[in-house]
């Protein structure tokens, strides 16, 4: 089971989930191309890139048949892996992502976005993000990491925060967190390359009502006509930590029926 996190989140954002999970399953949780506790490369911030560093520690840990869940920007990486990588994935959930090259680039542009979110051509635009932010990184995160659990206040506790500002309080992480944004289009093209064959493996797709909602099954399904979605009713942009158990019914049954 390979569970692959979002911005600005490192592999923490799964601790709820890893136990359940564990009791089946051997559960790798690491953490993105230069964010959390990797290395901070120079380049390489694209889904294609991002998606061989992880079939690249599956094939070192010996893994012949995964599952993937992806979330937020894990979710166009995982989806990337499931693509290319066919005969190793046998399923794929998708969580809360706009997902570029299915629709979701559209958001990088405010005269289309159907919901724009100002950081992310803030994000995208070269250079400017890692000047106005030097200095003041750990402001920003703090503000946004708790912007985005408005909808479940509880979700995280000021501890659960700090993990998270810890993670991209540098200059260094800026860069890494903004070249992801800035090659959004770059990433688009990508999976639109490998969209030219649409996923036969069971999908899931999961979104809040109060985030991306339906409008993230829609991306989904432009890549996996087939997939199931679910939109969960009050809940935001953060599954993994607004409701944990809830996630955690929805993927084992789905993977119950998945192995079948």
């Amino acid at each position: 089971m390979v569970l692959l996190h979002g911005w600005p989140q490192t592999w923490y954002e799964w601790r709820h989930l890893i136990p359940v999970l564990a009791e089946k399953y051997y559960v790798i949780a690491p953490d993105l191309r230069g964010w959390g506790e990797t290395e901070r490369p120079a380049s390489g911030f694209d889904v294609a890139t991002a998606a061989a560093d992880i079939a690249r520690l599956l094939a070192d840990v010996g893994a012949e048949v995964v599952h993937v869940i992806g979330h937020d920007w894990g979710t166009p990486i995982g989806y990337h892996l499931s693509a290319t990588e066919r005969h190793l994935v046998r399923s794929f959930i998708a969580l809360e992502a706009s997902i570029p090259g299915a629709g979701g680039e559209n958001l990088l542009n405010f005269s289309h976005a159907w919901n724009p979110l100002w950081f992310f051509p803030f994000l995208a635009t070269p250079g400017l993000p890692e000047q106005l932010l030097s200095g003041k990184q750990e402001v920003f995160f703090h503000w946004i990491v708790e912007q985005m659990a408005r909808s479940t206040p509880d979700a995280l506790t000021p501890e659960d925060i700090a993990v998270y500002v810890r993670a991209y309080g540098d200059d260094d992480a800026v860069r890494t967190s903004c070249a992801y944004y800035a090659n959004t289009w770059i990433s688009a093209e990508q999976i639109r390359r490998a969209a030219a064959s649409p996923l036969t493996i069971p999908v899931l797709a999961v979104a809040g009502e109060r985030s991306l909602g339906h409008n993230m099954v829609d991306f989904v399904r432009h890549l996996a006509p087939d997939a199931e979605g679910i939109v969960l009713p009050g809940c935001g942009h953060l599954l993994p930590e607004e409701r944990p158990a809830e996630l955690a019914e929805l993927v084992t049954t789905f993977l119950a029926e998945a192995q079948r």
